[in-house]
């Protein structure tokens, strides 16, 4: 027999191994009790011929070779994911739990809905969302004063909400928030310089404004560093303001 031939029918023997099973579990013992018994029959072949010095080698080698093609065949189901019968979603890659990554995004975003409150001020016009540890807040009404830049006269002045924490205590105060309301005008006035607003040399922040008022932070509102001050900070930068229009 010529040797394509041999190789041929070694090639044949191989292919008529059983098709493995994949629902069962594919062990490294069972990995090496298949490499095993490849070699024993490639080596065993090899003995049948009259060259058996060099067909042993060469059929040991491709005994080898072949047992490294099963093992991939045998392992490569395993360790990919194997298509649902179920039907898939190609709106996005499941998760483990079953849920689309487009879901999942809405389910965290329904999820950060949920982890807020909201004050919502119909006399002026806006909301106000804060933290759900934030939910026996209380609303303070104190007052500003704008005084005359050239005759240091009272001539303006308008209402400050401050949004307090549910732990403030008299003892132990925490930093408030504090909502200036300006009118237009007096947002107006107050950017021309005709009056200011206590000693600070920088005015109010504005927050937002609808068609009557305008809402500022006051200027160095947290100077006395209160407990609390960084959580202001942080609500403050996702702009949880939103003005209404009002009538």
């Amino acid at each position: 027999m010529k040797d394509y031939e041999k190789f041929s029918d070694l090639e044949k023997k191989i292919r008529s191994l059983p098709e493995p099973d994949y629902d069962k579990k594919f062990t490294k013992d069972t990995q090496d009790i298949i490499n095993e018994n490849l070699l024993q029959f490639g080596r065993s072949y090899g003995k049948k011929n009259k060259r058996a010095s060099i067909m042993k080698k060469i059929s040991v080698s491709l005994a080898s070779i072949a047992a490294f093609v099963l093992f991939a065949i045998l392992t490569f189901p395993i360790n990919e994911d194997r298509p649902s019968t179920s039907g898939s979603n190609q709106k996005g890659q499941s998760s483990e739990e079953g849920t689309t990554i487009n879901d999942k995004d809405k389910i965290d975003s329904n999820k950060n809905e949920t982890d807020t409150i909201l004050y919502e001020n119909t006399e002026y016009g806006f909301t106000f969302s804060l933290p759900k540890s934030w939910s026996d807040y209380q609303i303070v009404s104190e007052s500003w004063e704008g005084i005359s830049t050239n005759q240091n006269a009272l001539i303006e002045n308008g209402q400050i909400l401050l949004i307090r924490h549910p732990e403030w205590k008299e003892e132990k105060r925490k930093q408030d928030i504090p909502i200036m309301i300006f009118t237009q005008n007096q947002w107006a006035s107050l950017g021309k310089e005709e009056f200011h607003i206590g000693a600070a040399p920088v005015g109010p922040t504005i927050l937002g404004q609808n068609n009557k008022y305008v809402f500022a932070l006051p200027a160095r509102y947290n100077f006395a560093f209160l407990e609390g001050y960084e959580e202001i900070e942080t609500i403050l930068e996702n702009n949880p303001l939103q003005p209404k229009n009002v009538e």
